[in-house]
């Protein structure tokens, strides 16, 4: 099946002429160390990721430097952020930064441009808003920002300049999956400094009309690009990883769909031109996720191999692609569904030897279910 999936697919095969090495990249999220590695030091634990990932061919660690919900996994006292109390005192990442770029590992370092419970918590004029003018909170654990706000907008950039100060080997950053409306309803950002600048550029505009979905977007891309200048200026890559929705018949939504329902303007974030360019995206394509939602049999682990592609050719080469794998459950609408190993080894396979970046999450994941051997497959 899956030759036979490869020979329809050869036409489409010339845009995936992508530079060497091929990216097998593993995300690693220091919140889960604490039912992990009860035990283990730092220190010790940095030595046991980096021994599992190099036996598995990873060459690419994606490591969470700051976490809404926990804080920066390394000292940090620029204002308004947190340190998380226990692996993020002892310094983790510099742990795991420093010792995977001595085994000849990329580090590429994950953070939100868009959620921040401190930042939430200490300026509520920041917080995306809706119409009515309430926050907007559409999940308990989400403190989503306004990224028109010109406050915030100040305070992200020293941010991400204190991060790359403190780190300045880092092969990477990237903005973990930025979003304005999870839900799709155009909910958010109605905060009144979003409202102002459509006004502004709309006097005769009506919120919510198309030109609104287009500009909500905007804020979004304004971030990346800010994020991009500031990387590329420390000679530092820069790049976005996001979920790429699919219908009930397996395609794939356009980019102007993501952008009217999610405000991620994938084609203008494409677009930015010179130190404001991405140089790579990452598409989470996620059969599991989608079979959940729609409950057709359509997705299963063969779907990742078309989906990549199309992808592949939504992004047209104006940024490197990583495809994004996941071994994780997920509760959709129909159902929940939860990969097998053999499942979760197959969507690895189907796109190993065509794809050419992959990463996967993540590590507590493939620690706890021992699933090494599946992820060596992608080698």
């Amino acid at each position: 099946m899956t030759k036979w999936i490869l020979f329809l697919l050869l036409p489409l095969l010339p845009i995936l002429s992508f530079a060497k090495p091929e990216v097998r990249g593993l995300r690693v999220d220091p919140s889960y160390f604490y039912e992990l590695y009860p035990t283990l030091s730092a220190t010790e634990i940095a030595q046991k990721v980096i021994a599992k990932a190099h036996e598995a061919h990873v060459n690419t660690l994606f490591l969470y430097a700051y976490v809404s919900n926990h804080g920066a996994f390394y000292p940090t006292d620029y204002p308004l952020t947190e340190v998380e109390t226990h692996f993020g005192e002892k310094n983790i990442f510099k742990e795991l930064y420093t010792l995977a770029m001595a085994h000849d590992f990329h580090v590429v370092a994950v953070i939100s441009v868009t959620d921040n419970k401190s930042v939430w918590d200490a300026r509520p004029a920041w917080r995306s808003k809706m119409l009515t003018g309430q926050d907007y909170k559409p999940m308990s654990q989400t403190y989503l920002l306004s990224a028109w706000h010109p406050e915030y907008r100040a305070w992200l950039k020293g941010f991400i300049q204190d991060l790359t100060s403190k780190f300045p080997e880092l092969y990477a950053i990237e903005a973990v999956e930025p979003t304005v409306d999870c839900y799709w309803r155009m909910e958010a950002d109605y905060n009144p400094e979003a409202n102002k600048a459509f006004f502004a550029r709309y006097p005769a505009g009506q919120l919510g009309d198309d030109n609104w979905k287009i500009m909500r977007a905007e804020g979004i891309t304004d971030l990346l690009a800010m994020m991009a200048e500031i990387s590329h200026s420390q000679g530092i890559k820069a790049g976005v990883v996001q979920t790429w929705p699919a219908h009930s018949d397996g395609s794939l939504f356009k980019s102007e769909e993501v952008r009217d329902d999610v405000g991620f303007d994938l084609n203008e974030i494409l677009n930015l031109q010179g130190a404001k360019k991405m140089d790579f995206v990452v598409g989470e394509l996620l059969w599991q996720q989608w079979l959940g939602e729609h409950g057709t049999s359509v997705f299963n682990p063969a779907w990742t191999l078309p989906a990549s592609l199309k992808f592949q050719e939504i992004v047209a080469n104006r940024s490197e692609v990583i495809i994004h794998i996941e071994i994780s459950t997920w509760h959709g609408q129909h159902s929940s569904v939860t990969p097998n190993l053999q499942q979760f080894q197959e969507s690895l396979e189907v796109i190993s030897e065509v794809v050419p970046h992959i990463d996967v999450y993540d590590y507590s994941q493939i620690e706890n279910r021992s699933a090494w051997d599946e992820l060596a497959a992608w080698k």
